[in-house]
């Protein structure tokens, strides 16, 4: 019988042009839990971005901010606290090609700086070495034994 298949790749680089990657294929229907391995902190807020691998399609942007996430979250789309690295993970259900895209995560932390009469406000931007890229294979392919 036929089958489509959506391909997890799992880069140690943001940009997945280089580094190790593991490749698992999982089936549309499946789970999956995206891991996070940036850390929580007083003030530090962890952040999962999507980029898509469609043009149309905007980046999804998840924050976690003052015990609320600022965007809805797709109904198939759950943050996990995992207590023992003290962050969020991104656990996908029942995944479809529309959730194909370039997983990762990061933690945002806004500051303020005063200096004389000038009063900055930034926010640091620090990145995980996970990076998740999920792509969905065209449906029809030939199965594998």
């Amino acid at each position: 019988g036929h089958q489509s298949a959506v391909s997890i790749l799992v880069s140690l680089s943001p940009d997945c042009v280089c580094g190790s990657e593991l490749k698992v294929t999982v089936r549309p229907g499946d789970n999956i839990t995206l891991y996070c391995d940036c850390k929580r902190s007083t003030g530090v807020y962890i952040v999962w971005y999507r980029n898509c691998s469609h043009e149309n399609q905007p980046s999804l942007v998840l924050k976690r901010n003052k015990g609320s996430w600022t965007e809805s979250l797709p109904p198939n789309f759950h943050l996990l606290k995992n207590q023992s690295s003290d962050s969020y993970d991104l656990l996908i259900l029942n995944i479809t090609e529309s959730d194909e895209g370039l997983y990762y995560c990061g933690t945002e932390e806004p500051k303020v700086e005063e200096k004389k009469h000038i009063t900055s406000k930034y926010i640091y931007y620090s990145y995980s070495n996970i990076t998740t890229r999920i792509i969905s294979l065209v449906d029809g392919l030939p199965e594998q034994p």
